[in-house]
């Protein structure tokens, strides 16, 4: 019988400790920002030499983490973390390369923000369309 009452007493305790600390309501944690960017790409004439170099282009960017691009569908996929770049610096990268070839559109941009990398927080979610060419 002790034991079991000791057990609750503890389990009491720790229960105000958690609950009377200093929680004033303030979430503390990291703020997680990815983003996923999927574009048309046009001006691409083969896939071992064009695609592959925009997506070891973009793969070199700091905070990417995903790029794949479709020669025969002509587009391209990104993931990012847009903390440590952004949409601009991959279109911009894109747009460099030989001499101004490709030409970008339809960049249609899914930023995902989550505390505490989503752990217990819901991510809010962004979903951007942007119709104009690069």
């Amino acid at each position: 019988m002790k034991k079991i009452l000791f057990f609750v007493f503890a389990f009491i305790a720790m229960q105000v400790y958690y609950s009377c600390s200093s929680h004033s309501g303030e979430v503390k944690g990291n703020l997680v920002s990815s983003a996923e960017m999927t574009v048309a790409i046009e001006g691409m004439t083969c896939p071992s030499g064009c695609a592959k170099t925009i997506e070891k282009t973009v793969a070199g960017l700091a905070g990417v983490n995903y790029s794949k691009v479709n020669f025969e569908e002509k587009t391209a996929s990104f993931k990012f973390d847009d903390t440590k770049t952004s949409e601009k610096q991959i279109l911009d990268a894109i747009a460099a390369l030989n001499e101004g070839q490709y030409k970008v559109s339809n960049v249609e941009i899914n930023v995902i923000k989550n505390l505490n990398g989503g752990e217990g927080v819901e991510a809010v979610e962004e979903k951007l369309v942007k119709d104009t060419a690069v």
